[in-house]
């Protein structure tokens, strides 16, 4: 079991409190119900109130429905726009509600409380207008989706935008806080709402928080352009954990956290002064279940065979969309276009059916574009008896969508930027029978997951137009063998399986984050030094053993560190091992000395075992191509940084800015990391190391984990040494900085030692600073002291 998930119950059952930790306080933009008042003409009967699902976002609160089975849920969010039906008058009609008195406010929110667990936030129409249609819809959504903004203004309106988002933010955060209780978890959705994290960490430091975000994130060439970038991120970085439904979309954020604020990052998160804040990938999926349930109802059977002789002997292509500039439809129906004249033979034999919806202005603009061009197509290519385009610019009933998706030949999703398309999962879901496939573009957040679809560049027509006609070419085991692999994924994937995941992994975050590292005592490691009968004793060398030096070849061994040293290596029951980024030369020269000494060069490179002359080279059967790019990208960055310079080791390159300008150096550091990450790290199977003042390059399955997961095998050590050992009972593992975290980290993964026999030791750093490890000591003298107090202990033991 892994140290997460050995912590999973601890967390769940004790907080700060006596409360156990097994609420979730759910916020999302709009709570899960559409609220409607009815009010009659009489004046003595009070109004009443009637909820229905919200239309939309399905997966979403679908995934946080199914969280009800195993957690107490409170949902906050905002009332959405609330109707007033008027029964018994003349002029009956159904009016959106502009304001709400108090009692009608306390009434709902009564109601809402305790049928629904839902806590309701009330906004008044301007705040709606800045926040939703304002800075939401024009600045975030855009950005998010890769388009920039083309208006120059003077910024006062984006001001006032800006104002109402942060104003109506504060308000979900203030909600939050005012409902929260000792243990809760804050789950936070979408852009609506980046800065509530931010928000309710100021009001709650210990809170446990996390965001997901369901639209794109951006690069950071593109998010840079955000004025409000900084205020944006440190909002979102307020959270234990941040998801996402791509790889690439968490690349982007971790990369550009890097680059506007030169924090701290590694693939696993963000350092932001203390706090890490975990980054991962959980893409949504859909309700099987209920899709299953409703793709088989009568009601959607006959309606499929409406379809079916509406269009007898018509190929049938469906697409449905949100009539918007990412969700491709220009390019759907230009790629159509281009198919019925490079493939004429189908021209009377296949049909488009489109299928819109969107009441912006934007998407009355673009609505008309996308009849323009309809019509078009059905004046070049159709007749009195066939029309090759049906498009239907209103919200389809679930049941007509069902019918579509599961009577069509082929489903088409052409997509320039987005999320995660839900279409294609219920899509693969309605085809159990027909088997059609699926031609979806690879700029969709669900491409990642579903390899068996035609994958398409909606900006290439004449692409988009081979893979129509090679689905509707394709033979019918190509088709089933396609659509089980889809299937597969679908069901495996649900909205269920992604809110589990996602809380999981938030409850693990939370786990590391909130374990405070305490001083090592030094009785209790020596009295548990003394009692053990085989002993695995690990240190890093600069920052540990020695002082870190500003010029590396000055860090020369201390006398009294060398003596201990010796003396630890004399005990038979001792295995001492010094674990070092340095290369093999540099050890051998100050510690080749000591007899029975164990060494590791260049963070498990090369091992050398006691009593031996011989380096063993563990990457000889690796590939160092990669060191030609990051020679050129460090170059360029020394030829830059005054002070700095490359240092070349057999297996990993490392460029040090000890001697340049602090906050320069630190500047063009994170310019580095990020250039390497983007250039090498996608591509190549290295990772790159941020150590104290300088960064190293160095191939991914290479590190001093691996080397202390090696000296755990008893079976390697009786390999080497030739000699029968009992297990280790007591391990010490001492370092400093991130490099050692892989220590660390193997260390509480081994299931074969007890908590009470590994003492893996942070050298330096405050109490709340983040590690894997289980002690801390203040500085290099403190290790050393302890080393003299383990090696008085083996003396007496010898003597005795």
């Amino acid at each position: 079991m892994q140290e997460p998930d050995r912590l999973l119950p601890a967390l769940l059952s004790s907080t700060t409190g006596e409360k156990p930790a097994n609420r979730i306080v759910h916020v999302t933009h709009q709570i899960p119900f559409e609220i409607s008042q009815t009010v009659t003409n009489t004046p003595t009967e009070a109004p009443s109130w009637s909820l229905a699902p919200r239309r939309g976002h399905g997966a979403m609160y679908a995934g946080i429905e199914s969280l009800r089975n195993e957690w107490e849920t409170v949902h906050v969010g905002w009332s959405g726009e609330i109707y007033r039906k008027h029964v018994g008058s003349p002029e009956a009609a159904t009016t959106i509600v502009q304001t709400l008195n108090d009692h009608d406010k306390q009434v709902l929110t009564k109601e809402l409380k305790e049928k629904h667990a839902c806590i309701p936030l009330f906004l008044d129409s301007e705040s709606v207008d800045g926040h939703y249609d304002g800075y939401c819809k024009t600045m975030l959504w855009p950005l998010f989706h890769y388009l920039i903004w083309n208006d120059a203004t003077d910024g006062r309106l984006e001001r006032t935008q800006w104002e109402a988002y942060a104003a109506v933010n504060q308000k979900y955060a203030d909600l939050v806080v005012q409902h929260y209780q000792d243990g809760d978890i804050i789950w936070v959705q979408d852009y609506h709402l980046l800065l509530v994290p931010g928000l309710v960490r100021e009001k709650l430091p210990k809170a446990r928080i996390g965001l997901f975000v369901h639209a794109p994130f951006p690069s950071s060439e593109i998010f840079r352009c955000l004025p409000k970038r900084q205020e944006v991120l440190k909002g979102m970085l307020g959270a234990n954990l941040v998801g996402f439904q791509t790889y690439s979309y968490s690349r982007h954020f971790i990369s550009t956290c890097t680059r506007v604020f030169g924090f701290e990052s590694t693939p696993e998160g963000v350092e932001e002064g203390g706090h890490f804040c975990h980054v991962g990938t959980f893409p949504i999926g859909i309700d099987v279940d209920r899709v299953d349930s409703m793709r088989c109802d009568p009601s959607v059977q006959a309606k499929m065979k409406a379809i079916a002789d509406m269009y007898t002997g018509k190929k049938i292509i469906v697409g449905r969309d949100k009539l918007d500039l990412v969700k491709g439809v220009v390019q759907k129906l230009a790629a159509f276009e281009k198919f019925l004249m490079d493939y004429p033979e189908w021209r009377n034999k296949v049909v488009l059916i489109q299928v819109t919806d969107g009441n912006t202005s934007e998407s009355a603009k673009l609505e008309s574009k996308v009849s323009d061009i309809v019509a078009h197509i059905n004046g070049a290519y159709g007749s009195l008896e066939f029309t090759p385009v049906h498009h239907y610019h209103h919200h389809v009933q679930t049941d007509e969508l069902y019918a579509l998706l599961s009577i069509a030949d082929a489903a088409l999703i052409t997509a320039v930027r987005d999320g995660m398309n839900t279409t294609s999962l219920e899509y693969i879901m309605c085809q159990q029978e027909k088997h059609g496939p699926l031609i979806l573009s690879e700029f969709t957040g669900t491409a990642g997951s579903m390899s068996s679809a035609l994958m398409v560049n909606p900006w290439d027509y004449a692409g988009l137009a081979k893979a129509i006609n090679d689905a509707l070419l394709m033979s019918d085991e190509e088709k089933l063998s396609r659509h089980l692999q889809l299937l597969d994924h679908v069901k495996s994937h649900t909205a269920s399986f992604w809110a589990h995941s996602f809380i999981k992994v938030l409850i693990q975050s939370i786990a590391i984050t909130e374990q405070d590292t305490p001083i090592l005592n030094p009785e209790f490691a020596a009295e548990k030094y003394q009692q053990a009968k085989r002993r695995l004793l690990c240190f890093d060398y600069d920052g540990t053993l020695t002082p870190i030096c500003k010029i590396p070849s000055q860090a020369t061994p201390p006398p009294d560190m060398l003596e201990a040293l010796e003396k630890l290596c004399a005990d038979p029951r001792n295995d001492v091992w010094v674990i070092s980024g340095r290369d093999e030369a540099a050890l051998d020269k100050w510690l080749g000395h000591i007899d029975g000494i164990g060494l590791s060069a260049e963070h498990g490179c090369f091992m050398k075992y006691p009593h031996s002359k011989k380096w063993i080279n563990l990457t000889e059967h690796l590939d160092m191509g990669w060191k030609h790019d990051v020679i050129d990208i460090f170059t360029y960055y020394t030829e830059r940084t005054s002070g700095s310079f490359i240092e070349h080791k057999r297996c990993s390159i490392t460029w040090h800015y000890r001697l340049a300008d602090p906050e320069y150096g630190a500047f063009q550091a994170k310019e580095c990391q990020n250039h390497l990450e983007n250039a090498i790290l996608s591509k190549l199977p290295v990772e790159v190391l941020v150590g104290k003042k300088n960064l190293e390059v160095r191939p991914t399955l290479i590190n001093k984990g691996e080397i202390v997961k090696r000296l755990l095998s008893s079976r390697n050590q009786q390999e080497q040494q030739q000699v029968q050992k009992q297990p280790y009972d007591f391990v010490v593992c001492c370092g400093d900085d991130k490099t050692d975290e892989d220590m660390f980290k193997r260390l509480r993964k081994t299931p074969l030692l007890p908590n009470d026999q590994v003492f893996s030791v942070m050298v330096g750093g405050s109490e709340d600073k983040k590690t894997s490890a289980f002690w801390r000591v203040q500085n290099v003298q403190d290790v050393i002291d302890t080393m003299k107090s383990m090696a008085a202990i083996s003396i007496t033991n010898d003597d005795a």
